[in-house]
């Protein structure tokens, strides 16, 4: 069986929009995110701040303390039927994340939810220019190709979250 993101996940994390970015200002992106450790695959600035992982996170992460300090989009993914894991991810300015895929994730999509986002903020999926608005949901597999440049003098922020979407 398949599972459609647009039918409860989308319109819920646009609807909550108000909330995720007031827990993601009470933040701070240079001491709380933790850097991503794959440090060949960007250029500048890529970490993360993890909410929810079901298993041990693969990330060494304070979870459970990320959590407490956003008790309502932590609410909020736990209501989600199929997630897998999310959290913030953090691109900063002039940084750019290489083209890669995630194979690692067979049957999995992948939803940005654009938290903060300035202008000159650009992925790519399978060589096409996807923006982000604020407050408005992005959809892709992770087994496509995809790369971020955020050529902006600001961070760019979404709220990254992956689901099974087959049984």
């Amino acid at each position: 069986m398949s599972y459609d993101l647009a039918e409860v996940v989308i319109p819920a994390f646009e609807q909550h929009f108000p909330t995720i970015r007031a827990e993601l200002d009470g933040l701070d992106l240079a001491k709380d995110f933790y850097p991503w450790p794959q440090t060949d695959g960007y250029s500048g600035v890529w970490s993360v701040y993890g909410l929810f992982f079901p298993d041990k996170p693969y990330l060494p992460v304070d979870v459970e303390g990320n959590r407490r300090r956003c008790p309502r989009t932590s609410k909020l993914l736990d209501s989600m039927p199929r997630l897998v894991a999310a959290g913030f991810s953090q691109v900063g300015p002039k940084s750019h994340i290489f083209k890669h895929t995630d194979n690692y994730a067979p049957n999995l999509l992948r939803l940005h939810l654009g938290v903060r986002v300035p202008k000159g903020c650009t992925m790519w999926v399978k060589g096409a220019p996807v923006v982000w608005f604020e407050g408005r949901c992005v959809q892709f597999s992770g087994q496509d190709e995809h790369e971020v440049i955020n050529s902006s003098d600001e961070a760019r922020v979404v709220l990254l979250a992956d689901f099974r979407v087959h049984d």
